[in-house]
């Protein structure tokens, strides 16, 4: 029984980027997938910081121009046009063979085969597929929000950090700007993505106000967009973490890291993941590299772990319906205000300097706002 030095279970975008970034060191890995790549069912949504950090996203075949505006719509159906630093779609399909194959070709090993079971004997992990087991003496979980690996060394995803994602592949609305839409009384939003030749058009909740989603989407489909053609439909889950304490569980132990939304690592607010399964590869990649892989807590709290608290200490402001009509009306007279309350990705000092400016600005905006 051949023993592998990297095992990474999971071809997605953050164990896939992993075993890019470590190839392109030396290091090669060996990746388990038997799924990837794939039209993965989601909504395929990109934030502008992670083109911005990993522009090696930008390089995707076949990828959708930049959009620069973006639709918002309340609860109550007030609305406003932004300007750019948010969010584009993505085919994941593209997106997910393209990063899988940058890594097959740097080096890392990729085989086919489903993940049925790992389990750690004597401090080596045996990995199991239907017709196999292999060894290894780091175990990666990468295997996104029902990770096996996770499963084995933390326990699943509970369902108070799961949201429940519904959705369609459509054509039709390829020349409209990406959308959100506010759900009213739910934490939780419609979306559209175009994505070049396709749109994706979906709707996520919290799983606990899961039930009914697919009727509010098609209603707004109606509303909206009656004449569009639908392709296909999909479903999912998603962790998006509700409790800040969660973030203070270490995603590394003895001989495994976990990265991606196995960590859950997905931003509380948006539900968005594709940025941290890029940057949680990345940082996974330097502490293993350092050879010392549980380096990579200490990591992802420096440069992303306020993000993600941050987040969950909003998310029921940002939610709130008084505070999104509000914000709307402001943001379309103010630029500044509007990157602020809707550019989820800005950085810490971004924000204090954003703020700043919004303080300074404030009697003019009151003013316009009034009379």
């Amino acid at each position: 029984m051949k023993t592998e030095d990297i095992v990474i279970v999971g071809g997605g975008p953050a164990g896939a980027y992993l075993g890019y970034c470590l190839a392109k060191k030396g290091i090669y890995a060996t990746i388990f997938d038997d799924s990837h790549p794939r039209e993965k069912p989601c909504g395929g949504g990109v934030s502008h910081l992670a083109l911005k950090k990993f522009p090696i996203i930008k390089k995707t075949p076949g990828m959708k121009g930049i959009g620069k505006k973006m639709r918002i719509i309340s609860h109550s159906g007030k609305e406003t046009k932004i300007g750019s630093g948010y969010m584009i779609g993505i085919s994941r399909l593209r997106l997910d063979k393209f990063i899988l194959d940058a890594a097959v070709s740097a080096g890392t090993h990729l085989i086919e085969k489903r993940v049925l079971d790992v389990n750690n004997k004597n401090g080596v992990w045996h990995v199991k597929t239907k017709n196999k087991v292999f060894k290894t003496k780091l175990l990666i979980g990468a295997d996104g929000v029902n990770s096996i690996v996770r499963k084995k060394v933390l326990g699943s995803h509970k369902k108070e950090n799961l949201t429940l994602t519904y959705g369609y592949f459509a054509k039709g609305l390829e020349k409209e700007v990406t959308l959100m839409k506010f759900l009213k009384d739910k934490m939780g939003y419609i979306w559209i993505f175009p994505r070049g030749d396709h749109t994706s058009i979906g709707i996520c909740a919290e799983l606990k106000d899961g039930k009914g989603l697919k009727e509010l989407l098609d209603e707004f489909i109606k509303e909206y967009y009656p004449k569009i053609k639908i392709l296909s439909t999909y479903s999912a889950l998603v962790p998006t973490i509700t409790d800040t304490n969660f973030f203070k569980i270490p995603c590394t132990g003895e001989n495994w890291v976990l990265i991606g939304d196995a960590a859950g690592h997905v931003d509380p607010i948006s539900s968005e993941g594709i940025s941290y399964a890029f940057w949680s590869g990345e940082l996974a990649s330097k502490s293993i590299i350092k050879n010392n892989h549980r380096e990579f807590d200490s990591m992802w709290r420096s440069e992303y772990g306020e993000n993600l608290t941050k987040a969950i200490k909003l998310k029921s402001l940002m939610y709130n319906s008084h505070f999104i009509d509000l914000s709307i009306t402001i943001a379309s007279r103010s630029k500044t205000f509007s990157k602020l309350f809707f550019d989820i990705t800005v950085s810490e000092q971004e924000y204090r300097t954003l703020t700043r400016r919004i303080l300074k600005d404030l009697p003019r905006i009151i003013k316009e706002f009034i009379f």
